[in-house]
């Protein structure tokens, strides 16, 4: 879930260079699933840990190396009006569009995530132009994500997408969840938003797994409640459910910086709103160090010890139900990018520490964790 403001902040960083608490003991990783081959790829987001091209290399080169897929996760605004008129985009927009494609590694699979809301998952997703995340013109800017003009120009550029960048899995909805959260009311056009697209899209491409993700909270919590009510209407027009896990911080159990106090259902919760559909994690991870931000009260005591463990209980956890994918979606800390571009914004230091390496590119041990797990064949 690195959303709301941070994802505001984070693509403008990106698009630029592209042109709770407590101690406890550090808990061994759980072993691998005892079999000889897994069931789910493993897959990283191209985000740089810095503004400069060597870390831009430094990502893709690694996804090629570390992964059996690549996750473009494009979560900025949409060209609203030029996607309507079937018009060129922006330069800005192809230049992104353009970039992603030409770096992505010759021949690797494709997961694609577009979001039709905005940053704060209360609303319709802003402008892309000349800059992601611009306000919305009239008349976007009173439009309701069940208008059809709406329906027609994101349905357009999704197709637009999805042709260009031939996925495997194609998440038509970033983290809908939120909306039933934030506007309930706004949710039910969503569900109306949903069956359209994905009608109109299944018809194109039928070999495509439809998706929409679901940021997952504390199994027992209200919000959850909330959401087991809500997501079935709109789940029914999917063909598969992706997962957004961080619950170090999205949880409320005691000791969250410790993945042995995880509850028992914590992913394998999904299953109560998937309604047998297949899952996937969309993305996840897990800080190699402790977490403060003083302006949120948070102090978490995470290591990287701790983070390895998290890998292996996700691994475990992935196979139980036999997930699709896994997208872990930092590979290494952003320090540099968290205090140049970003400006040491709270919100974006939730997500600073999770890399596989840290921010001088020392590999962690959940990274041979996760290229022991990426050398088991695919069943």
């Amino acid at each position: 879930m690195p959303g709301r403001r941070f994802r505001l902040l984070a693509w403008l960083a990106v698009g630029g260079l592209l042109q709770g608490c407590g101690g406890g003991s550090n808990p061994a990783p759980l072993p691998p699933p005892a079999t000889d081959t897994r069931t789910y790829e493993l897959g990283f987001t191209p985000w740089p840990y810095a503004a400069s091209p060597d870390a831009v290399n430094f990502v893709y080169s690694e996804i090629a190396a570390r992964g059996d897929f690549i996750a473009h996760h494009l979560d900025a605004g949409i060209p609203w009006q030029e996607a309507l008129d079937g018009i060129p985009y922006p330069a800005a927009v192809e230049d992104e569009i353009r970039t992603r494609l030409d770096r992505t590694p010759a021949g690797m699979r494709t997961y694609l995530a577009l979001s039709p809301l905005n940053g704060a998952r209360d609303g319709l997703a802003s402008y892309w132009g000349d800059a992601t995340n611009q306000p919305l013109p009239p008349p976007w800017d009173t439009r309701s994500l069940d208008d059809p003009a709406v329906i027609t120009a994101y349905t357009n550029f999704a197709a637009d997408l999805v042709r260009r960048f031939t996925p495997e899995y194609f998440n038509l909805g970033i983290e809908v969840s939120e909306l039933a959260l934030n506007d309930i009311a706004a949710f039910d056009s969503l569900v109306a938003f949903t069956a359209a697209v994905a009608g109109a899209l299944r018809a194109e491409f039928p070999d495509v797994q439809l998706m929409a993700s679901v940021a997952l909270k504390s199994p027992d919590s209200p919000e959850t409640a909330i959401l087991r009510a809500a997501l079935p209407d709109l789940l029914t027009h999917v063909d598969a459910v992706g997962i957004s896990v961080y619950p170090f911080v999205f949880f409320d159990h005691e000791n969250r910086g410790d993945p042995a106090s995880l509850p028992p259902d914590w992913l394998s919760q999904v299953t109560a709103l998937a309604g047998g559909k297949p899952v996937a994690i969309a993305e996840t991870g897990w800080p190699a160090e402790r977490l403060t931000i003083p302006a949120f009260g948070v102090d978490i005591a995470s290591d990287a010890a701790r983070q390895d463990a998290y890998l292996g209980r996700l691994f475990a956890a992935a196979a139980s139900l036999d997930a699709q994918f896994i997208v872990w979606f930092f590979l290494a800390d952003y320090d540099s990018l968290w205090n140049d571009l970003l400006q040491q914004d709270p919100i974006a230091r939730i997500w600073r520490d999770t890399g596989l390496y840290d921010e001088n590119l020392n590999p962690r041990p959940a990274l041979d964790t996760w290229t022991t797990e990426l050398d088991r064949p695919l069943e």
